[in-house]
């Protein structure tokens, strides 16, 4: 979050700058980009954590993300851009030691033969800088919407804890290169990192207890690469 905080800072410094220089422009031409992209995503924080002792715990293994990016630059170097994505990570099994009936501190393993997996759209304020010939970098910062499945959970054959689905709010905030190689055409990477919160209602089990609530820090890296048009 101190980084996301220190984002919008920079954001908002940068604005004014540009602000004061736009009055030197008269008329600037609209242009408008697209690319596609997708790479491995990495689980940091708790997402990643294989601790059953923290409850915040993901136990995420490194996934992917499939993207697709849209900016409009309404000003050389300031735009607005949104994204929609499709995430999925696998996950570690739960390795824990519990007490069951007739057999005491017993190291059990929870079989996890499922997944995390969320899809969203987010949108925000973009920055746009040329670094030489043919070579941008973009700046976003961004706000939106995921709808997030929790992964089932089974233990010796027997579903513990279905899957669950729930909507929450994400942010968003991204680095791209963009490489010319044509007219209309560009080599796209970018590194983003995206975070959210969602709250899942547990179902009645001899595990949980119906309608017990439990939410889920997910942070993640996505480190991807793919090509664009601009038009």
């Amino acid at each position: 979050m101190k980084k996301l905080l220190l984002m919008t800072i920079v954001l908002l410094v940068s604005g004014t700058i540009l602000a004061q220089g736009s009055a030197k422009t008269t008329a600037t031409a609209t242009k408008s980009v697209l690319a596609f992209h997708a790479g491995p995503s990495f689980p940091v924080g708790d997402f990643a954590s294989n601790d059953f002792d923290n409850e915040q715990a993901g136990f995420a293994k490194t996934g992917f993300t499939i993207d697709l990016n849209y900016g409009y630059q309404f000003h050389p170097n300031a735009g607005i851009a949104a994204s929609v994505f499709y995430n999925k990570y696998n996950m570690h099994n739960v390795v824990m030691d519990i007490v069951l009936e007739g057999r005491l501190n017993e190291e059990v393993t929870l079989d996890i033969m499922d997944n995390w997996q969320f899809y969203g759209i987010t949108a925000g304020p973009m920055l746009t800088f040329g670094l030489a010939k043919n070579i941008w970098t973009d700046l976003r910062l961004m706000g939106g919407v995921v709808n997030t499945k929790s992964p089932k959970i089974s233990y010796e054959g027997e579903l513990l804890e279905k899957a669950h689905w729930s909507i929450a709010p994400a942010l968003q905030g991204g680095l791209d290169l963009r490489f010319g190689t044509g007219k209309n055409m560009f080599i796209f990477t970018n590194l983003d990192y995206l975070y959210m919160k969602p709250e899942f209602t547990a179902s009645s089990s001899e595990w949980f207890d119906e309608g017990e609530k439990f939410k889920q820090k997910i942070s993640v890296l996505n480190l991807t690469g793919g090509i664009g048009i601009k038009f």
